[in-house]
């Protein structure tokens, strides 16, 4: 059964949700991160490469990474389920393919999207197209 066409409500709440995720979550606004899509089909989020954020050899730190993966796939697993209240990650495995040496780019797709559990992966790439990690997030809303 495809997804019902996006309403006017639809988008304006993808569109605050996105406003919020970029402007008032302190940790992703620390470190740069945006987001550029975030609907049914899932959440684009980009992390700016930055000194701050980085190991000694100029790669973004993994935790960083991980950081990244776990809020694009946290919101995959809300903009699935249309929902805007507080939601838990369970859990979150993290394999790192390559050092993160640019901008990085996040994709998520929520591929469980439950009441109450939701499960979303993460492809995370830099400006090159390499694929630098990938993730699995589970979600809950308590």
């Amino acid at each position: 059964m495809p997804a019902p066409t996006p309403t006017d409500a639809d988008r304006q709440r993808w569109a605050k949700q996105m406003e919020h995720w970029t402007r008032r979550v302190n940790f992703n606004r620390s470190c740069g991160m945006t987001v550029s899509q975030w609907d049914r089909d899932g959440v684009v989020m980009h992390l700016p490469h930055s000194e701050n954020l980085c190991n000694s050899t100029n790669g973004i730190h993994g935790g960083v990474v991980s950081a990244l993966a776990d809020t694009c796939g946290t919101g995959a697993s809300l903009a699935a389920i249309d929902f805007e209240g507080f939601i838990a990650t369970v859990s979150l495995n993290v394999n790192y393919l390559a050092p993160a040496l640019t901008d990085l780019k996040a994709t998520a797709r929520c591929v469980k999207p439950g009441r109450r559990i939701q499960l979303s992966r993460v492809d995370v790439h830099d400006v090159n197209g390499r694929l630098v990690a990938e993730a699995t997030v589970t979600n809950m809303i308590p």
